[in-house]
């Protein structure tokens, strides 16, 4: 598998979460989940500046999850 990581980092990163509780790798999965997903809403607004918020919301989630369950989701901004 190809990494942007070294080696050394890399033993230092798993040294690290296995130091973690369940919770906390169940947290810190969720908090990197959610910035994969706001990276990936700006990246959209970036691209294509005339699509409101929940728009990119929605082309992220059709990408992520198919058209038929990303249509079934309610989506809001962030801000509301």
């Amino acid at each position: 598998m190809s990494t942007d990581t070294n080696e050394a980092a890399r033993q230092v990163q798993l040294t690290a979460m296995r130091r973690l509780t369940a919770s906390e790798r169940v947290r810190l999965a969720v908090e990197m989940s959610e910035a994969a997903r706001r990276i990936a809403i700006d990246g959209e607004r970036r691209r294509h500046p005339e699509l409101t918020e929940v728009q990119a919301r929605r082309v992220v989630f059709r990408r992520m999850w198919g058209a038929a369950l990303a249509q079934r989701v309610p989506v809001v901004s962030r801000d509301g």
